[in-house]
């Protein structure tokens, strides 16, 4: 497995960690406003992000990406030079730099054209949305990571893990013309697909983040019966009873929810 492959894997299971795993102590209403906030601040172009990145990075780092960039403007083959963005995808994502190691991937789904090229580019723009230390540079990559899942879900329409990621997206990071499209598409894949575990998880998520503790607890219920040993029902169903009040449940669940996988 290539350098690229391991990280954009390991971009999308960071994803859904922090997605799914990432309760927060701050207030959900303040949360709210950060998030909506930030993300619908004026979007910016990627030689801007570029200008900016390679003003902060070491020299190593920089020439690295200067090697890689220059093979890939001397490549003719097309198989070699996907190789190559590959590769300066790869490098971008081991520096933290989401917006650039996406902007590589772009380059290699253009070439490809497959669904799980342009799943790859919306999970690694993805990782960028929480850099809101440069909130334009979140902006970008929240924009860059939608279109990209549309265009891997227009592409492979039955594809449940495009979809999903891209509820779980608008659910964390949502519009402000629409709020709710995120668990509307949670609860348009649950409809359709009643027994995925991973739709229920994050429908109970939702609910707990809403406080919909009789909601939460219903789907979790649901997702416990079909697959007792999903550690991520686990942890939300530690979550959910430490909020019921009922601590020994929750001890349970949580000695559960930290076995190792």
């Amino acid at each position: 497995m290539s350098t690229y492959q391991k990280l954009t894997i390991v971009g999308a299971l960071a994803l859904l960690a922090i997605l799914l795993f990432g309760f927060s102590t701050k207030p959900k209403k303040l949360i709210q406003e950060e998030k909506v906030r930030a993300l619908n601040s004026t979007s910016t172009d990627i030689s801007i992000i570029k200008k900016e990145v390679l003003a902060t990075i070491t020299g190593d780092q920089r020439a690295s990406i200067q090697i890689i960039e220059a093979q890939i403007e001397g490549e003719e083959d097309s198989t070699q030079k996907v190789e190559y963005l590959k590769e300066l995808s790869g490098t971008w994502f081991k520096y933290g730099e989401y917006a650039m190691a996406g902007s590589a991937a772009e380059r290699v789904a253009d070439i490809v054209q497959s669904a799980e090229a342009w799943a790859i580019v919306g999970t690694t723009y993805a990782k960028g949305i929480n850099q809101q230390d440069v909130l334009k540079k979140g902006a970008y990559c929240k924009a860059k990571a939608v279109e990209s899942l549309e265009n891997a879900i227009s592409i492979d329409p039955d594809n449940i893990d495009y979809q999903l990621n891209l509820g779980i997206l608008f659910t964390n990071y949502p519009d402000s013309s629409n709020p709710m499209k995120g668990i509307q598409i949670l609860l348009k894949l649950n409809k359709k697909h009643p027994k995925n575990v991973p739709v229920l998880n994050n429908l109970a998520k939702f609910a707990l983040q809403t406080s919909q503790l009789d909601k939460a607890q219903e789907r979790l219920r649901k997702a416990a019966k079909i697959d007792p040993e999903n550690r991520m029902t686990n942890c939300l169903l530690m979550e959910l009873f430490r909020r019921l009040g009922e601590l020994s449940r929750a001890e349970e669940y949580r000695t559960k929810c930290e076995q190792k996988i």
